[in-house]
């Protein structure tokens, strides 16, 4: 390659130098030709100008051949160059895969002396770990025959602790469905004597409830106003009551039809609070006296 850089250098340097020599001679020429002047001489001038011409022109094609002959050279020394180094680069390359096959060989070699030496060292290891599993096997065996032995005495001991605990166990489970019968009859006991309360009051809350009805009832129509309204009109009403009898507010859930007497019954009962409810707390959340629900028919 750098062969090659230097022809091509050398080349132009050549070229350059030719054209220069041309251009020198050209302008030799004109300027003799300039400064003569007798019209007798031009014919021998411009003889003398061809003639330069010409061995300007043999001088060129001279300086040519040379130079193809130096460019046909190189090449041929730059061909040889090239096959010398063609040649010593396979050579190297032979070489270096001589070597590599060589190393490689000697790295076999030295990895298979391993492995011959690792598969040695692992049979002696496998030999000495039998030798050890072996007495460790005998070891255990007597000491299986021991426990054996011993868990034939836990056995007898076992199954006589086992007798005793069955034993134990049948009269606990015994005693067991005894205590569940007397509570299950306890049990039914009480939940028969809670269901005569709850029926008992039942009746006493009904009572309550148709007592203290009749009482709402009563106070609220007291509080109404009967004038110019039909008779036999009533309607249900929704009043939110507080423990002390207070209302919270009132509103119509089924209507008399008649829209004077819903409103007059929904003032009715605004006059008429604290309205009748039960004394004790429990009952009138029972009762749900705080969203009670009033037929009002006055």
């Amino acid at each position: 390659m750098h062969l090659s850089w230097w022809v091509r250098i050398r080349s132009i340097w050549y070229a350059l130098a030719l054209h220069v020599i041309a251009a020198t001679l050209l302008v030799f020429s004109f300027s003799f030709t300039e400064t003569v002047k007798s019209p007798h001489q031009d014919i021998s001038i411009v003889n003398a100008v061809v003639v330069d011409k010409a061995q300007v022109d043999k001088e060129l094609q001279r300086l040519k051949q040379e130079e193809e002959k130096k460019k046909q050279t190189e090449k041929q020394h730059l061909e040889e160059l090239q096959k010398q180094t063609d040649t010593e680069k396979k050579k190297a390359e032979d070489l270096k895969k001589q070597r590599l096959e060589e190393e490689k060989k000697l790295l076999e070699a030295k990895k298979n002396k391993e492995q011959e030496q690792k598969l040695r060292e692992e049979g002696q290891k496998k030999l000495a770990q039998l030798e050890k599993e072996k007495t460790e096997l005998e070891k255990q065996k007597k000491i299986e025959e021991e426990k054996k032995a011993q868990a034939e005495i836990e056995k007898k001991r076992l199954e006589e602790e086992q007798k005793k605990k069955t034993a134990e166990l049948k009269k606990q489970e015994e005693e067991r469905k005894k205590a569940e019968a007397e509570k299950a009859l306890q049990d039914q006991l009480e939940a028969e004597q809670n269901e005569e309360e709850k029926r008992l009051q039942a009746l006493l809350d009904k009572r309550l409830e148709s007592t203290l009805g009749t009482e709402i009832n009563d106070k609220i129509t007291r509080n109404f106003n009967l004038t110019g309204l039909p008779t036999g009109l009533s309607c249900q009403l929704r009043v939110n009551l507080l423990p002390s009898g207070e209302v919270t507010g009132v509103s119509v859930i089924r209507s008399s039809g008649n829209e004077i007497f819903d409103r007059r019954a929904l003032t009715a009962v605004q006059k008429a609070s604290p309205l009748p409810v039960p004394e004790d707390a429990a009952t009138f959340e029972r009762m749900n006296f705080r969203n009670a629900t009033i037929t009002f028919e006055p």
